[in-house]
């Protein structure tokens, strides 16, 4: 089993997105985190114990404040003793964000919202590979 992160300012997203996951039955531990610096926070006090960091995490691309790629390159400067796959979320289909998505590092990719059961089992399969 896994264990899965997802970071989004709108509550209401991350309710129907941990309730997506919950339903998927594919993780022991879901975690919804509102703001993407406590998140970060969080992952940094923890990156040494691998039982409380997420192998998982769906980050929003538009948070205020420190904003997913702004996450994604503070989290990429800390060596972490665990692999965290990172899913990029946005509602823009636009090539120029679709484009930064794919060319972030091979332990992230892209999605767009909204998230659904499929979109998480094939993140969640992918790990399991």
């Amino acid at each position: 089993m896994l264990q899965v992160f997802f970071i989004d300012d709108d509550k209401p997203t991350t309710i129907v997105n941990k309730r997506l996951a919950k339903r998927s039955a594919l993780f022991d531990r879901i975690e919804v985190f509102n703001n993407s610096a406590k998140a970060f926070d969080y992952l940094i006090e923890h990156k040494n114990n691998l039982n409380k960091l997420p192998d998982l995490i769906f980050l929003d691309v538009n948070m205020p404040a420190f904003n997913g790629w702004e996450f994604k390159e503070a989290f990429q400067k800390n060596n972490f003793e665990k692999k965290i796959h990172i899913v990029m979320l946005s509602t823009s289909e636009s090539d120029k964000v679709v484009g930064k998505g794919k060319l972030i590092d091979t332990s992230s990719c892209y999605e767009t919202k909204p998230l659904t059961i499929e979109k998480i089992k094939k993140h969640a399969d992918h790990l399991m590979l």
